[in-house]
């Protein structure tokens, strides 16, 4: 099934209608791939939940940018619980959003991961703060820790929900993640002069 998510749909739209990421003729054709999507009936929960095939988890465990999502919301070492939370959220973006759901969770994470982060060094007396670049990993964690504390604020009883309705929210720009990003990237920018003074 996530084949089918990742793939790109067609354009029906003018490019201009796109970049909302939201259409009427797109929400149109949503209703008509839904009813044929594979839904199964938890029998823990009894409520129905899309079929996560076991090609569909080895890409869940494969792709880098899904399998560090897919850790970080992982709780008591129930990876399938978070799997499934991912699944749901990216079937979610999709039935709102009628785009590549993956596409928007890779530009959202890189939309709101920062360049560099300031760690504290110690000078004579005083602690200063001296800024340092982050490697790849390093930046989709700090911006999956804030993509998931925003979530957790949101008003969804459902954690997918509120998954993926954050990630829409960083792509409309109207997240406060995005505030986040620019107030680290401003207190890095007030302290650079401090990156001469340490001893490597």
């Amino acid at each position: 099934m996530l084949r089918s998510l990742f793939a790109r749909p067609p354009v029906h739209a003018p490019a201009a209608a796109l970049r909302t990421y939201v259409t009427k003729q797109q929400a149109e054709i949503t209703k008509s791939v839904l009813r044929s999507a594979t839904i199964e009936v938890n029998p823990r929960t009894s409520q129905p939940e899309p079929l996560i095939t076991l090609g569909d988890r080895q890409r869940l465990r494969a792709d880098p940018l899904l399998s560090q999502l897919v850790n970080m919301i992982m709780r008591d070492g129930k990876k399938m619980r978070a799997e499934r939370f991912v699944q749901e959220a990216l079937l979610d973006i999709r039935k709102h959003c009628n785009s590549d759901p993956y596409r928007l969770l890779s530009d959202a994470i890189e939309g709101v991961a920062p360049l560099m982060d300031t760690r504290s060094a110690r000078q004579g007396s005083k602690v200063i703060q001296v800024p340092r670049a982050l490697n790849l990993r390093q930046r989709r964690r700090r911006a999956i820790v804030w993509l998931l504390e925003s979530a957790a604020r949101r008003n969804e009883r459902q954690m997918h929900l509120r998954l993926s309705g954050e990630i829409q929210a960083i792509i409309n720009g109207t997240s406060g993640v995005l505030e986040k990003k620019l107030q680290l990237h401003k207190s890095v920018l007030a302290n650079r002069s401090n990156i001469r003074t340490t001893k490597r």
